[in-house]
């Protein structure tokens, strides 16, 4: 994979990930008791940044080893 196609496909994700929080955070939400935690906005920021987060770290950890590999022949 180049330094480019990492980039762009990083910069997609982004761009998509960007797009989900602001999706969660602006959504409109009556507390109904009934409902439980679905629909509650803490809930659906907490379900939209753990797996943001995870992704971040095999980001990290993608280009650690993908660092590595251009550096040793």
């Amino acid at each position: 994979m180049s330094n480019v196609t990492f980039w762009f496909v990083i910069g997609a994700f982004t761009t998509a990930e960007a797009a989900i929080v602001v999706a969660a955070l602006r959504m409109r939400v009556t507390t109904d008791p009934g409902r439980g935690i679905l629909g509650a906005r803490p809930v659906e920021v907490l379900w939209t940044l753990l797996p943001l987060l995870l992704v971040f770290a095999v980001i990290i950890l993608s280009y650690q080893s993908f660092s590595d590999d251009i550096v040793a022949p």
